[in-house]
């Protein structure tokens, strides 16, 4: 049988002891049909992955044995990327390779030329947690609340490097641009792109405004190819 896996908090593991509640209990028991005996691999978004046995199956949680620990990743520098909300559920696309390329943090917002407003971030982290669990990944990307503009041009300082992905940038290309840093973001617009006031305002903050080529892409290939791009130059 194929070893699945599951991703618990850390206040859910106990020396070799991990108990999976909530969402994951119900996917092992009632989706997998996982019993006593199974192998399972768990992981609590520290890059470490566990290989267990389940022990018991409760009514609402199922606790497992740790039979062996592996370190399978170790992040020094860490990626959001902050997506201008698209329509058509779009962005779900975007989310899910965002993840599968190794971004921490994806932060949708909206702007003057959003064409949606729409956004359930409990959907957005399912997606997440799938993705997570197809790439194999020991971290658990987090998905947040829908936000607007102005609040993403406020969070500017609060990293050590934020790339501003505008269409009219030419010359300035993302990877020539990037410099190191451990905290690091990157800001791709809906698809209308950003107004020019918005793009000044998000500049001014301390973005630096760069191309991702010679074509104009479609907002959630360009979130895909900047993440891309950012990992591959700190090789992540």
């Amino acid at each position: 049988m194929e070893i699945r896996r599951f991703f618990v908090n850390k206040s859910d593991i106990c020396g070799n002891v991990v108990t999976v509640r909530g969402d994951e209990f119900i996917h092992l028991t009632k989706v997998l049909r996982y019993k006593v005996g199974y192998k399972a691999t768990v992981c609590a978004n520290d890059g470490i992955e566990r290989l267990c046995t389940v022990n018991s199956i409760e009514k609402d949680f199922a606790v497992l044995s740790v039979d062996e620990i592996r370190v399978a990743d170790r992040k020094s520098v860490s990626l959001t990327l902050y997506a201008g909300l698209l329509k058509n559920n779009k962005l779900d696309f975007a989310i899910q390779k965002a993840v599968e390329l190794g971004v921490d943090r994806i932060i949708p917002f909206t702007s003057s030329n959003c064409a949606e407003n729409r956004f359930s971030v409990e959907r957005a982290n399912k997606i997440a947690l799938e993705a997570a669990k197809q790439c194999g990944s020991a971290y658990l990307s987090e998905v947040k609340e829908l936000t607007d503009i102005e609040e993403v041009i406020r969070s500017i300082p609060d990293y050590d490097e934020v790339l501003f992905a505008y269409e009219d940038e030419k010359s300035n290309a993302l990877t020539d641009a990037l410099s190191q840093g451990k905290n690091i973001a990157v800001i791709i617009g809906p698809e209308g792109g950003f107004q020019s006031v918005e793009a000044e305002k998000i500049s001014s903050a301390g973005a630096k405004t760069v191309t991702l080529g010679r074509r104009i892409l479609r907002a959630e290939t360009a979130s895909i190819v900047a993440c891309a791009l950012i990992l591959n130059a700190l090789d992540r």
